[in-house]
């Protein structure tokens, strides 16, 4: 990558963020300018730079084409952690292009551009304080605020639309990190998404998703409607490319009647986050815990429970709601809906209103209810993670080699052996 000279960008003083050269790719990470009260100064990221994105992107309705999905890994890839607004970032067209060769190279980026500049993304609306809505609105938002080729200069200039601010920046929860290297292995468009959307679940080791949603997803036309359209050029294609990645999967179809309606994506659990369960150090620790709600989410339930925004009544008002609700068969995912109750507060008027009312004596009787629910919420969680180990061990080599076998087999086996401790406990 050549010099650079900050006096060229005028009177007005900038920050510039160079990013180091990924040497085993030859690329390079876009500069990044943003005004700022201080004098030019220059800053490195790691050779492998994380990419984040909020989940509901990940989820959002849109389509790139090959060299506007690259583009918008540069985009994303100039993001810092603690960033707060969008810079306008530049990529080199030597760089953007990668291993591309053709006479109209140029013409290409230029019609990219062109393209990547008018894109929309239909997306979920997200609440003030940035959580997903059980029932979402959506919205249909802008992705660019600009986005320019510079011919003379062989650049790209490009800056994100304020409007995805809270998808992007700042993110505390709910969000999903990929690798930026093995990104850039993926070719085709709808790789990269299918890549996105198996990385979101890359804790469970599976995903299923509706045919019909996967569709809308990745806003395919009606060339797709034929099953074995959508089986070659994407599920398959996808498939080749993924297994050169760190995300290999097999799939599954689920047919209604002869028709395919659901696929069942098949990988490896991602080890970090298979990580031992810790004992529950309070009794609404454990409460959550024995109805399968992840150990991950208890900091983010103990954090509201610090800030006031309930108390641990609510906790428990919340469990038993909810396992009325299971019973009733008015919900099939206890542990989702506990912590969307927990995290979006939903139960909260309910819950005061309880409080400032007379004590009912038949409310003492539910606690045992709770606990047997709990208790067969714990036989069907070590049920599956039975049957996931099953999966480790059986297995092709395409999804675990040897060594990687064994240590998500310790991992799943030791959340076994946590499981059986609560149940224990229960007792």
């Amino acid at each position: 990558m050549g010099s650079f000279d900050p006096t060229k960008l005028g009177s007005t003083p900038y920050k510039v963020k160079i990013c180091r050269e990924l040497s085993l790719l030859q690329l390079h990470l876009p500069y990044c300018f943003r005004p700022m009260n201080l004098v030019p100064t220059l800053s490195l990221t790691p050779s492998a730079p994380l990419v984040v994105q909020h989940n509901a992107l990940i989820n959002a309705r849109f389509q790139f084409g090959p060299l506007e999905t690259r583009l918008f890994l540069h985009l994303l890839a100039s993001i810092g952690r603690n960033d707060t607004t969008f810079g306008l970032c530049r990529v080199e067209v030597t760089e953007l292009l990668g291993e591309m060769n053709s006479q109209n190279t140029y013409k290409l980026v230029r019609e990219a551009v062109e393209e990547f500049a008018t894109r929309t993304i239909t997306i979920e609306q997200l609440s003030a304080v940035g959580r997903r809505s059980r029932q979402p609105d959506f919205v249909v938002l802008p992705l660019l605020s600009i986005a320019q080729y510079k011919g003379g200069e062989g650049a790209v200039e490009a800056r994100f639309n304020d409007a995805v601010v809270p998808y992007l920046l700042e993110l505390r929860d709910n969000f999903t990190k990929a690798q930026l290297t093995e990104l850039l292995k993926l070719k085709n468009p709808y790789s990269h998404r299918i890549y996105w959307l198996l990385r979101e679940y890359s804790a469970f080791g599976q995903r299923v998703i509706g045919l019909v949603d996967l569709k809308a997803m990745l806003k395919l036309g009606p060339g797709y409607d034929r099953w074995d359209n959508f089986k070659t050029r994407i599920l398959d294609r996808a498939q080749q490319e993924l297994k050169e990645t760190d995300l290999p999967f097999t799939y599954e179809l689920i047919r209604q009647g002869k028709a395919v309606s659901e696929i069942r994506f098949l990988f490896a659990p991602a080890p970090e986050q298979l990580s031992t369960p810790q004992p529950p150090t309070s009794g609404w620790e454990a409460a959550l815990l024995a109805v399968g709600v992840a150990g991950k989410s208890l900091a983010a339930i103990k954090t509201q429970l610090e800030a006031g925004y309930y108390d641990e009544g609510y906790i428990h008002y919340v469990l038993s709601r909810v396992s009325d609700q299971v019973r009733q068969g008015k919900v099939k995912k206890q542990a989702g809906a506990v912590y969307k109750a927990l995290a979006d507060g939903y139960f909260l008027t309910d819950y005061n209103k309880s409080q400032t009312a007379p004590v009912n004596k038949s409310k003492v009787t539910t606690q045992p209810a709770v606990i047997a629910s709990q208790r067969e919420k714990l036989k069907s969680e070590l049920e599956d993670l039975h049957n996931s180990l099953k999966f480790v061990i059986q297995a092709s080599e395409e999804i675990y080699t040897g060594t990687k076998r064994q240590e998500v087999a310790a991992e799943i086996e030791a959340k076994i052996a946590a499981l059986q401790q609560q149940m224990l406990s229960l007792k």
